[in-house]
């Protein structure tokens, strides 16, 4: 922070051979980003002091290790350390202490943000601080959804972000942002479980990350093209949120038999699924965002249907071409659900058992399957119109079926593929 930001950064720009980037977060606080050339992540936010002085500025911070300044010189050296409220004392405990009662109330979104710093930095919340972060909990539900979902997405980006959403969850702040949660707690399930919906949801968030921490043992030969999976947009942060969120469609459909007394989900995916298209819509998710969230949602059920053992190959070939690089994702999910399942009724063996069937299906995808899906159709739209079948949706099957055969290898030749096309057509 300083007098004049701009001169400040182009100045700091110039004897660094840095571009300076304009951020306009609040009209009355221009941010200049001072950023070394082909390091994006290398760089200096620079801007305008608040309130008046050094003190006043630091004042307006939410925590501690936030809230320093240190003078510098006009050749660079740096001079006197301003530490209004122990911050570098706090640094060194690895301690995040809000510097004043209200900072939460001013701006609830910090109690998510204490946390990720918790995550992010391997600190510990101090008790005063956490009881004041339950205590404006609630306020979080006047928050954008887009300043959420950033803070929540650096949480969830951490190789073990469950224990952090333990704490958001114990202190308020998780039912706040997700209403659907509260239902979840407390609802019980049936005998291949052996905690509530909400448990078993927070148990299936610490395999999955257990599962990509381990990804070498795990899925073997296939870790790192997992792991590039994942790593494009916030893809693991919205795998991790699907996880937890799953079941969420759990308690709206439950049901009890009659006669043995059973409790049933009939549904629920899809209960899920539209709760889960809510979610988007309240963290203002990107079109791309929330669709694959929604997917691995709506089709948690599939991946486990599919690894039964009368299910054919064909089968799984199908659901890779329906949904491509998302079917991976969609597997971990199921692997995290089935560890997460523990009830009398369940059966270690079937747990085995699906965690073979996952990751050969991965290995397949990647070694065999995804190389098929990529191949050029053997034939087209237009090799049809010279066989007289007209426009419309009868074309297209005869597309889609001829395609499956392919991928299939029933046929392998374009000679092959018009005499199926001919003989299917009516």
């Amino acid at each position: 922070m300083c007098r004049d930001p701009e001169d400040f950064a182009k100045r700091l720009g110039r004897f660094h051979g840095a571009a300076v980037i304009l951020f306009v977060g609040k009209a009355d606080s221009p941010c200049f980003r001072v950023v070394r050339r082909g390091q994006p992540n290398d760089f200096l936010d620079i801007v305008g002091i608040q309130g008046g002085s050094v003190e006043a500025d630091l004042r307006r911070r939410d925590f501690t290790i936030n809230a320093m300044a240190m003078k510098v010189s006009p050749d660079g050296s740096p001079g006197e350390l301003v530490d209004l409220f122990g911050g570098l004392r706090d640094i060194n405990h690895r301690c995040i202490r809000a510097t004043e009662p209200e900072v939460f109330v001013s701006d609830p979104l910090r109690i998510i943000r204490a946390v990720r710093f918790a995550a992010q930095f391997g600190f510990t919340i101090e008790a005063a601080t956490i009881d004041r972060m339950q205590s404006a909990a609630v306020r979080l539900t006047g928050v954008a959804g887009e300043r959420v979902a950033r803070e929540l997405f650096l949480i969830l980006e951490q190789p073990s972000c469950a224990p952090h959403l333990r704490v958001l969850d114990e202190i308020g702040a998780l039912s706040a942002v997700f209403p659907e949660i509260g239902p979840m707690k407390e609802c019980a399930q049936n005998e291949h479980h052996h905690l509530d919906v909400w448990g078993h949801s927070l148990a299936a968030l610490g395999n999955c990350e257990d599962i990509l921490e381990g990804a070498e043992d795990r899925l073997g030969p296939s870790a790192d093209q997992v792991k590039q999976n994942l790593g494009q947009n916030n893809r693991l942060a919205l795998l991790k949120l699907a996880t937890l969120l799953h079941d969420s469609g759990k308690p709206t459909v439950r049901s009890v038999e009659p006669a043995g007394g059973r409790v049933l989900f009939h549904g629920h995916e899809k209960v899920s699924a539209a709760f889960a298209d809510g979610v988007a819509d309240r963290l203002k998710l990107s079109a791309s965002d929330r669709e694959f969230f929604q997917t691995l949602v709506a089709n948690h059920m599939h991946a486990i249907e599919l690894s039964q053992p009368q299910v054919k190959q064909k089968a799984l070939l199908r659901w890779f071409r329906r949904l491509g690089e998302n079917m991976v994702p969609l597997i971990i999910l199921s692997m995290a659900d089935t560890l997460a399942t523990l009830g009398p009724a369940s059966s270690p063996a079937e747990r085995e058992r699906h965690m073979c069937w996952a990751c050969n299906a991965i290995s397949l995808y990647y070694t065999n399957i995804r190389e098929q899906l990529a191949s050029k159709p053997l034939i087209d739209g237009c090799d049809l119109l010279e066989m007289d079948v007209p426009p419309g949706p009868g074309l297209g099957r005869i597309l889609h079926a001829v395609r499956e055969a392919q991928d299939e290898k029933r046929v392998n030749t374009r000679e092959e593929a018009l005499a199926l096309a001919k003989a299917m057509i009516v």
